[in-house]
């Protein structure tokens, strides 16, 4: 009688432990300011960002910022492509499904906006994009300010492009 109770008792533990591993991660969780430490190297797409406060400012990778916002708003760091070690952010928009805990970050919906009025035709040739996905994640954990993700490459027909920021 002692041992099956004691072996209930334990099995309950057990259940109660695995659950808690596998406890759900909310987009409240996400928001905030996530940064990537210099000398930061993907390994097989898998990298942790820190959060901003916890990291110094020189030891912060070029272009990695990204801020997570309330009502799905996002501003993502991005390198000017035709002039050497500038940034600016830009702002856009963030998904987040709780079921697959994909993150995804859009950029350019109003830029898209203004070229829709100002040539309605150009803008179906593109394909009439709504908006421009910027990065995409997996949420694998977070714990201790750290995020940790793996990186969804962006696919233009069969070729998968990485982000320079990562």
């Amino acid at each position: 009688m002692k041992k099956s109770l004691f072996l209930s008792i334990i099995l309950i533990l057990l259940v109660i432990t695995s659950n808690a591993q596998e406890s759900s991660i909310s987009e409240f969780d996400l928001y905030g300011c996530w940064v990537l430490e210099k000398n930061t190297r993907p390994s097989n797409n898998i990298i942790v960002y820190k959060s901003c406060e916890d990291v110094a400012h020189e030891n912060v990778k070029f272009g990695s910022k990204i801020s997570l916002l309330a009502f799905n708003e996002s501003e993502y760091q991005s390198t000017a492509p035709n002039v050497c070690f500038t940034t600016f952010t830009e702002k856009g928009t963030w998904e987040y499904d709780e079921n697959t805990r994909i993150v995804s970050l859009y950029s350019g919906h109003e830029w898209l906006k203004k070229f829709k009025k100002l040539d309605p035709e150009e803008y179906a040739s593109w394909g009439s994009p709504e908006k421009f996905e910027k990065l995409k994640f997996k949420v694998i954990s977070i714990e201790n300010n750290q995020l940790t993700v793996e990186i969804i490459p962006k696919y233009y027909g069969k070729i998968a492009i990485e982000d320079s920021s990562e």
